[in-house]
């Protein structure tokens, strides 16, 4: 009996939060507190640039017949400078999901399959993880160093 407790305890204390958590791959694409550039700093609230990330960010399930269902999803605001911003986080199943994700939210987002100066986001992936970057001008130290982060911790496709 006294092994029933201690197998439970362990299944509680390293099993599930091993199994809620999802494949770790959306934890290890955010930012650390470590990793983040000097002239940012971690803030409340989300920020996105335009409302295109706002409603992709807060409905996703509008957009079920145009994308693919999430795994999971993050989102992370700095203040850099200035200005405020959010990194989006999404997770998908595969790497075909997030591709086609990807293709939909190029074209939700921007119009176009490029950034342009009315919509400056910008859009990194890496295996099944979408990132969206929503500031006015994304900070290039952030941006090099979310670039980094995903080279150093994942295989980028």
């Amino acid at each position: 009996m006294h092994r029933i407790f201690i197998l439970i305890w362990l299944f509680c204390t390293f099993g599930l939060p091993l199994c809620a958590s999802g494949t770790g791959k959306l934890d290890a694409a955010m930012l650390k507190q470590a990793e983040i550039p000097r002239n940012c700093k971690i803030i409340d609230g989300k920020y996105a640039t335009d409302l295109q990330t706002q409603i992709l960010d807060e409905h996703y399930d509008l957009y079920k017949s145009l994308l693919p269902p999430l795994s999971e999803k993050q989102a992370q605001s700095f203040k850099c400078g200035k200005q405020k911003g959010t990194i989006f986080y999404y997770e998908y199943s595969s790497q075909a999901h997030r591709g086609e994700a990807e293709r939909g939210i190029r074209r939700l987002l921007w119009g176009e399959d490029h950034s342009t100066p009315d919509h400056p986001e910008q859009i990194e992936h890496v295996e099944n993880v979408l990132i969206v970057v929503s500031f006015e001008k994304v900070p290039e130290l952030l941006l090099a160093t979310i670039r980094a982060k995903l080279q150093r911790v994942m295989n980028p496709t």
